[in-house]
């Protein structure tokens, strides 16, 4: 797992059997798939989720587990060690993160909360 507190593979599983997750990994260009950008513009954790999870779902594979050892570096390194292994961490805070680092790294926008905007008003 990524953190003692945080087990990475059942995060990374949760997320990864979503139906979205599995149209970002997969490297067909069909209209359905919701990549904003190339593949290679991808954040390196990006990157190393998207290949963890067409290791998980690939038909092909001969054996049924995955070494998730590249995409633990590249958490580790994009948290600054925030996230790293042998430290404690809170699961939801983690998986807030995670899910916050992949939008970004996919070409995602950062969205700020609503504030009102205060109309002016017109001068006369």
């Amino acid at each position: 797992g990524v953190t003692e507190g945080v087990n990475g593979d059942t995060a990374t599983a949760a997320v990864g059997s979503t139906n979205g997750k599995r149209k970002m990994t997969s490297s067909s260009s069909s209209p359905t798939s919701i990549t904003t950008i190339p593949y290679e513009e991808f954040s390196p954790i990006a990157k190393c989720f998207s290949l963890l999870l067409r290791n998980m779902w690939s038909p092909h594979r001969f054996k049924s587990n995955v070494d998730p050892h590249m995409l633990v570096q590249a958490i580790s390194v994009a948290s600054n060690k925030r996230y790293h292994v042998g430290q404690q961490a809170e699961a939801g805070e983690f998986l807030s993160w995670l899910l916050h680092q992949l939008h970004l790294g996919v070409g995602g926008s950062i969205v700020r909360p609503n504030k009102k905007k205060k109309k002016r008003k017109k001068k006369k």
